[in-house]
C-alpha cells in the first residue's frame, strides 16, 4: 500500500469524523432549545393552572408545548439516523483498515522469506563486486540499500494502520454509546409526547363541558381588546397627524430612516418583549382554535410570561407615547422612524415621552392576569407610511 493511499485514507477518516461532529453539534444545539422551550412551557403551564377552571391560556402553552416536544422527536430520530451512519461509516473503514493491514504484512512476510534466504552478509558484498563495472556496481549498493530501507517504510506503514485502527476502534465504541443515550432519550420523549396529548385531550373535554363559560370569557376579553385598539389606533393616527405637519407632508429625517432600515434589517431576529414566554393569541383576525363562533381580531400576539414580569424593548427607538387605558393598564409606544413598536397591559412604567430607549431596555412591569399566576403581555409593530398606517405581524419579526 503507497504512502499516498494511507494518507488518502486516514484523510476520509478524519473527514468523517469531523463532519459528523459538526452536524451533531448544530443537532444538540436544536435539542438543547428546545428542551429550554419546553421547560418554560410547563413552568407556564403550572403558573397558569387554577384550582378552580381550566385557563384557555393553558391549553394554549400546552399546544406549544406538544409543538416543541414533536419538533424534539423528529431532532432526536434525526440524530439517531446520523449515529447509525456513523457507526456503519467507521464499521466500512475499520474492514478497509484489516484489509490494508493484511495487504502490508503479508508483502512484508515475502520480504522476510526473501531477506532470509539472503540473509548472508558474503552474498550481498559479492553480489556488489561481481558487477562487471563501477557503475554497475553502485547502483547494486543502492538496490540493497533501498530494498534496506522498504522493509523499515513497510514496519512504519503496518504501525502507522494499527494506530488508525485503534483511532476507527475508540470512535466506534462512542459511537455506540451515544447511541445508547439517543435511545433512551428517544423513548422518554416519546412518553412524554403521548403524556402531552393525553393532557391535551383532557383540556379539550374540560373546555368542551363549559363551553358557554369560556366563550362568554373569550368574548368579554374581545371587548377589552377592542377598547385597547381604539386607544391605539388613535395614538397612531396623532403621531401620524403631528409628522405631517412637522414636515409639511409625510418624510422622515435621515437619522429616523436611518433608523427605521435598521429595524426592517433586524426582522426574524428582534428579541422577544419578555425574557420567557409563549404566544398564546396570534396575529390577524380568525376564529378560535377551540371555538368556532368566537372570532378572533387581533393587531398584534399575546404572550403568557410570569406574573409581574418586566417589559423590555425589542429595538432601539424613541419613547413616543405614554398613556393609560382604564382597566387595562398602562401603553408604551416606542417609534423607530416610520416604525413603531406598541407595549400594553403594563402595571408601571419606568419610561416617559422622549426618552432614547436601547435595545432589551427595560421599559415596565405587567399588570397580573385575572386568572392564574401570570401576566400576559400585549406587544403590536405598526408601519407608518404616506398612504397610511398597517400593522405588522411580530412573530415574523422576533426570534423564533
Amino acid at each position: 500500500m503507497s504512502n499516498v493511499r494511507l494518507i488518502i485514507l486516514l484523510f476520509i477518516s478524519l473527514f468523517c469524523v469531523s463532519s459528523f461532529a459538526q452536524s451533531s453539534k448544530k443537532l444538540k444545539e436544536k435539542e438543547k432549545q428546545l428542551q429550554q422551550k419546553i421547560e418554560n412551557t410547563k413552568n407556564l403551564i403550572k403558573l397558569t393552572k387554577n384550582s378552580e377552571q381550566l385557563t384557555i391560556a393553558e391549553l394554549a402553552i400546552l399546544n406549544h408545548q406538544i409543538a416543541y416536544r414533536e419538533e424534539l422527536v423528529l431532532n432526536i430520530n434525526y440524530q439517531m439516523r446520523k449515529i447509525e451512519d456513523e457507526i456503519e461509516s467507521i464499521e466500512m473503514q475499520i474492514v478497509q483498515i484489516e484489509n490494508n493491514i493484511n495487504i502490508l504484512k503479508d508483502e512484508y512476510a515475502k520480504m522476510l522469506q526473501y531477506a532470509y534466504k539472503n540473509r548472508n552478509d558474503e552474498f550481498n558484498l559479492f553480489y556488489v563486486f561481481s558487477a562487471e563495472t563501477y557503475s554497475e556496481a553502485y547502483k547494486r549498493m543502492q538496490y540493497i540499500e533501498q530494498y534496506a530501507d522498504y522493509r523499515t517504510n513497510q514496519i512504519r506503514k503496518i504501525q502507522e494502520t494499527k494506530v488508525l485502527l485503534d483511532s476507527n476502534l475508540v470512535q466506534l465504541q462512542s459511537a455506540k454509546t451515544e447511541k445508547e443515550q439517543i435511545a433512551s432519550l428517544q423513548e422518554e420523549e416519546k412518553q412524554n409526547f403521548l403524556k402531552d396529548q393525553e393532557e391535551q385531550k383532557e383540556a379539550l373535554l374540560k373546555l368542551k363541558l363549559n363551553e358557554q363559560k369560556y366563550v362568554a370569557q373569550l368574548k368579554a376579553h374581545q371587548k377589552e381588546k377592542e377598547k385597547l385598539q381604539a386607544e391605539i389606533n388613535a395614538a397612531i393616527v396623532a403621531e401620524m397627524e403631528k409628522m405631517k405637519k412637522e414636515k409639511e407632508g409625510f418624510s422622515l429625517t435621515p437619522e429616523a430612516a436611518s433608523l427605521a432600515k435598521s429595524f426592517t434589517s433586524n426582522k426574524g431576529k428582534l428579541p422577544w418583549p419578555v425574557e420567557k414566554g409563549a404566544i398564546t393569541t396570534r396575529y390577524g383576525k380568525h376564529q378560535h382554535d377551540q371555538y368556532a363562533g368566537v372570532q378572533i381580531d387581533n393587531k398584534g400576539v399575546d404572550i403568557t410570561t410570569e406574573q409581574g414580569a418586566e417589559v423590555r424593548a425589542v429595538f432601539g427607538g424613541k419613547v413616543s407615547s405614554v398613556f393609560t387605558i382604564p382597566g387595562a393598564g398602562k401603553v408604551v409606544m416606542i417609534s423607530h422612524g416610520n416604525y413603531r413598536t406598541v407595549y400594553a397591559n403594563l402595571k408601571e412604567v419606568y419610561v416617559s415621552k422622549g426618552d432614547k430607549i436601547d435595545t432589551k431596555q427595560k421599559i415596565g412591569k405587567l399588570l397580573p392576569a385575572t386568572a392564574g399566576n401570570v401576566s400576559e403581555a400585549h406587544l403590536e409593530i405598526w408601519k407608518i407610511s404616506s398612504s397610511g398606517t398597517n400593522t405588522e405581524n411580530p412573530e415574523l419579526w422576533i426570534k423564533k
